[in-house]
C-alpha cells in the first residue's frame, strides 16, 4: 500500500508537470518594443509569457540591463553584481622569497640592454633609420596580407557545396522563425543618408529588397542623398506561440551539417 500511494503521489507530480510544459508551450508570448536614434541610441522591450507569469524587461540607455521575474520574484538582473569566489591564497615560502630575490636581477638586464638598444639607435645613420623604418612598414604590410590572405581562405571554405548546403538551410528555417515571431504592428520612420549618393542608393535598394522579402508594414525612410544622417522611430508589438518555434529550432539543432560545422560535433 506504501508503494502504490508513492507511485500514485509521483505520477500526479509528473502529470502537473506535463500538464504545465503543454499549457506553456500553447500560451502564446506576448512582446512590445520601442528603440530610437537620434545622435543616442537608446531602446526598451518587455515580454510577458504563461499569462504574465514570466515577465521579461530589457533597456538600453547608455548600457543595457536585462530583468527577469516569476510572479513577484526576481530571478535575474544583469545590474546585481555576482558573487565571486574567494580563492585560497597557498604559502610558497622559502620559494617566493627567492623569486623576489632574483627578479630585480633580471630587471636590471634587461635595462642595460634597452639602454644598449638606445645606443645603437643613436648611433645609426639618418639613412639608415630610414630604411629601417621602410623594413619595418613593408613587414607590417607583409603581415596584414598574410592574415588578410588566411581570413580568405577560411571564408573560402564556406564556398564547398557542404557549406552552400547548411547556409541555404539556416536562412529558409530563419526565415520561418521570423515569419512565426514577426510583430503584428510595426511601424519605423526615419531619414539617412551615407554623404555619399551611389552608397545612400545601394544601401536603400537592399534595404528595401530585404522588409520585402520579410514582410514588415508600416516603413517610411526617406534617404538623405547630400547628408551623412540617421535619424529612427521604431515601434513593435507582437505575440508568437513558442511551439512552432521550439520545433523549428528543434530541426536546426539535430541537423547534420549544422552539428558537424556550428557546434563542431563529430558522428
Amino acid at each position: 500500500m506504501v508503494v502504490l500511494i508513492i507511485l500514485k503521489i509521483i505520477g500526479i507530480i509528473l502529470a502537473c508537470v506535463a500538464g504545465f510544459l503543454i499549457f506553456a508551450l500553447v500560451t502564446p508570448l506576448t512582446y512590445k518594443a520601442e528603440a530610437e536614434y537620434h545622435d543616442k541610441f537608446s531602446a526598451e522591450a518587455q515580454a510577458s509569457w504563461i499569462l504574465g507569469l514570466v515577465r521579461i524587461y530589457a533597456n538600453y540607455i547608455e548600457k543595457p540591463r536585462v530583468l527577469v521575474k516569476v510572479l513577484f520574484f526576481t530571478v535575474f538582473d544583469s545590474e546585481k553584481p555576482r558573487k565571486k569566489k574567494k580563492r585560497k591564497k597557498k604559502k610558497r615560502g622559502k620559494k617566493r622569497r627567492n623569486l623576489k630575490n632574483k627578479t630585480p636581477r633580471k630587471k636590471e638586464k634587461t635595462e642595460l640592454f634597452d639602454i644598449n638598444e638606445d645606443a645603437d639607435d643613436e648611433d645609426k645613420s639618418p639613412m639608415e633609420r630610414i630604411c629601417d623604418k621602410i623594413a619595418s612598414i613593408l613587414s607590417s604590410i607583409a603581415d596584414w596580407m598574410r592574415k588578410a590572405n588566411e581570413k580568405i581562405k577560411v571564408f573560402a571554405v564556406w564556398l564547398d557545396e557542404d557549406h552552400r548546403r547548411l547556409i541555404s538551410f539556416l536562412w529558409a528555417n530563419g526565415l520561418k522563425i521570423f515569419k512565426k515571431v514577426r510583430p503584428k504592428k510595426f511601424s519605423l520612420t526615419g531619414r539617412g543618408g551615407t554623404g555619399d549618393p551611389f552608397w545612400t542608393g545601394r544601401i536603400t535598394g537592399w534595404t528595401s529588397i530585404l522588409i520585402g522579402m520579410l514582410g514588415l508594414p508600416g516603413v517610411r525612410f526617406e534617404p538623405d542623398f547630400e547628408e551623412k544622417v540617421l535619424d529612427l522611430d521604431v515601434q513593435a508589438k507582437g505575440h508568437f506561440f513558442v511551439l512552432p518555434v521550439a520545433l523549428i529550432a528543434l530541426r536546426i539543432y539535430r541537423n547534420k551539417d549544422f552539428r558537424r560545422f556550428i557546434l563542431k560535433k563529430k558522428k
